[in-house]
């Protein structure tokens, strides 16, 4: 199966995180991600090329880390614990940052739990206190293992996890004593390990402790990211065609000139004038047909392609590709669901849209990734985060002013925010079954405003 989460990144980023998910069957994923842009925004093969348009998009492919409870991890004889301290020396700083990237899942999602308890009116309390208790645990047996660097980085890597995810939740208002010991305990560690700290009073510190944050946290997930080196896809086929092109207008050049040779006879004017008119008209058939060929493969294969790797073993491929595409060969299914909910009736009545699709194929080998874990590997999340800059270059002001009469009949002017929407449909295939989810990403000259899920 596919799980897609989606997020604003930043001010002018948002992110799509595809996990592909074997079920030791099926392990071919198609995902198409078609943008309906306004027209105002004159975004068009001529205004955004492809080179533009990859170089808006930054994607990340890793291993979905192996799920584990936050009671599991902490358990006496839990398995994460038990492989790193059963790794061979070779094997041991592997199996150390593999531990804090399941640890670093864990929290999230007794995190997770917790908000959704508090959120459905029900008492967190127990949950809570199971959350301080395994992650004390977790922590004691952690500093148990024995030391070296990478030792030494996990652990600083932690803590931040730690006091991140408990930071986000409602310390006052639960289990408040509980947390002031967790907090308390990792600050302990801090300090006797000399790890960076935030200080309001240490603007220089707080900086280098971000960066270090940000460090730590690549270094520890690093072993998870899989190495995707790409080229370019469908070359060899596209140059055979360019060669048919070239030897098709060779051929109508050939022609011309022996017939012409053949009725008026070698060195006369006209044959002198058909030469030069065919050869002419030689050059343009030839770009004519290499635009019709590279359009006709654009439609039908892929820009790029990469194999997956992990360690030493080639565990997949990968392809991608991103095309404009009129109107009428949007499939029936995503047309539909685009002309859904309009924020405006009479939007439904026209729809001045360029249309860009960008698909990706996925292509899992899950007995190759098995041979390279000793934990159950269930398939890859693709992260893939886009930069909207371009969409916002001919954008009107993010407000205008609107005029109207008040109560005490006064003209008063009213700021109106000016924006723009960009639909977003997410259409993914595995097996014979397709799912289609929609999005509204709200737009001005400023940036992201807001991205919704429309139902």
């Amino acid at each position: 199966m596919i799980e897609v989460k989606t997020k604003i990144h930043d001010q002018y980023s948002i992110e799509f995180k595809m996990g592909f998910v074997t079920d030791g069957q099926e392990s071919d994923f198609t995902v198409g991600m078609w943008f309906f842009v306004p027209g105002s925004l004159d975004l068009t093969p001529a205004t955004f090329t492809k080179t533009e348009f990859y170089r808006c998009v930054k994607s990340n492919v890793r291993l979905i880390t192996p799920r584990f409870s936050l009671g599991e991890v902490a358990g006496g004889e839990a398995y994460p614990l038990k492989s790193v301290r059963n790794a061979a020396p070779g094997d041991y700083d592997y199996q150390l940052k593999l531990f804090c990237a399941i640890v670093k899942s864990s929290l999230r999602d007794e995190r997770d739990k917790i908000m959704d308890e508090l959120n459905s009116g029900s008492d967190p309390a127990g949950t809570t206190r199971r959350y301080i208790s395994d992650t004390l645990t977790i922590l004691d047996e952690f500093l148990k293992l024995p030391r070296n660097d990478c030792h030494r980085y996990c652990c600083e890597f932690l803590c931040n996890v730690i006091c991140a995810d408990t930071f986000s939740l409602p310390i006052e208002s639960l289990c408040r004593e509980e947390f002031l010991g967790l907090l308390g305990r990792i600050h302990d560690i801090r300090v006797e390990n000399g790890f960076a700290t935030v200080n309001p009073d240490d603007r220089e510190g707080n900086k280098n402790y971000i960066h270090r944050r940000g460090v730590l946290k690549k270094y520890v997930e690093s072993h998870l990211f899989l190495r995707v080196p790409k080229k370019r896809d469908g070359f060899v086929l596209e140059q055979a065609l360019f060669s048919v092109a070239a030897g098709l207008a060779m051929l109508f050049a050939t022609v011309v000139a022996w017939a012409f040779q053949r009725h008026f006879g070698n060195l006369t004017w006209p044959l002198f004038i058909a030469l030069i008119i065919s050869y002419m008209m030689k050059d343009r058939i030839k770009e004519l047909m290499r635009y019709y060929f590279a359009h006709r493969i654009s439609d039908k294969h892929f820009d790029n392609k990469a194999k997956i790797g992990l360690r030493s073993q080639v565990i997949g491929k990968l392809q991608e590709g991103m095309d404009f595409i009129r109107h009428g060969n949007v499939p029936q299914d995503v047309r539909e669901l685009r002309n859904r909910s309009h924020i405006f009736k009479a939007e439904s009545g026209f729809i001045d849209e360029s249309v860009i699709l960008y698909r990706k194929r996925v292509q899992l080998d899950l007995a190759k990734m098995q041979n390279c874990s000793n934990y159950k590997l269930e398939g890859i999340n693709d992260i893939i985060r886009l930069q909207v800059r371009p969409f916002l270059r001919k954008m009107d002001n993010p407000e205008v002013n609107v005029s109207k009469i008040d109560g005490e009949g006064k003209v008063i002017s009213v700021p109106c925010s000016k924006d723009y929407f960009v639909n977003i449909i997410l259409q993914y295939k595995y097996g014979d079954k397709t799912e289609c989810r929609r999005y509204r990403l709200d737009l001005n000259r400023d940036g992201i405003q807001s991205m919704t899920e429309v139902k």
